[in-house]
């Protein structure tokens, strides 16, 4: 593996990172687990830490789908989607099915997964919004969710069709009751999900 050292700038106040450190499968595997990092293409992604704001819309979220997840799903938060050997996302929050949770591992195959959610965070808005609905939808994770928690948060909500391609089920505001066809059990207010 590759770790160029981060070089400090002489004023001291700013650090340079390396862009782009590629490992391959068996290196990541071999990184404690950090949902702050993702593998991307064999590319490391390293995720700025969550505002506040990111973080209580995550748990409150969570919360929401424990308790209206069916007996053979679970709601957990930032847990690898192994897409492939060389490209693993932690979406912020995700529904699974209960016989593929291994108590004591944090990774789950995409044919495990039936929703993916992801909470727009500054730095984050392009992955958010593009490269992980495609990456989610060509792995065949049946719905995708992305929150907007500003300017006032925003619930869009996304299923595959019968291309595999995400269409969007609905796009829900604070008032509204989140309610999409392939999960008719999770029926949240948004109301619930604001800081």
């Amino acid at each position: 593996m590759t770790r160029p050292s981060p070089k400090v700038a002489q004023d001291g106040a700013h650090i340079t990172l390396p862009s782009a450190v590629t490992v391959t499968p068996d290196e990541y595997d071999a990184l404690p687990p950090d949902p702050r990092i993702e593998l991307v293409d064999g590319v490391l992604h390293v995720m700025t830490p969550p505002t506040a704001r990111h973080q209580i819309v995550m748990m409150r979220l969570v919360n929401s789908l424990l308790r209206r997840c069916p007996e053979h799903l679970t709601a957990l938060h930032e847990q690898e989607i192994r897409i492939a050997d060389d490209h693993r996302r932690n979406p912020d929050v995700l529904v699974v099915r209960q016989d593929a949770v291994n108590l004591d591992w944090f990774s789950f195959p995409p044919k495990a997964v039936l929703l993916a959610v992801e909470i727009v965070s500054p730095g984050t808005q392009t992955a958010d919004r593009k490269h992980k609905p495609a990456e989610y939808a060509d792995a065949g994770i049946p719905c995708y969710w992305r929150i907007e928690p500003l300017p006032e948060l925003v619930v869009h909500t996304y299923q595959l069709d019968e291309t595999d391609v995400y269409e969007s089920t609905g796009v829900f505001h604070p008032g509204d009751l989140i309610s999409v066809p392939r999960l008719d059990w999770a029926t949240i207010p948004v109301t619930d999900l604001v800081p």
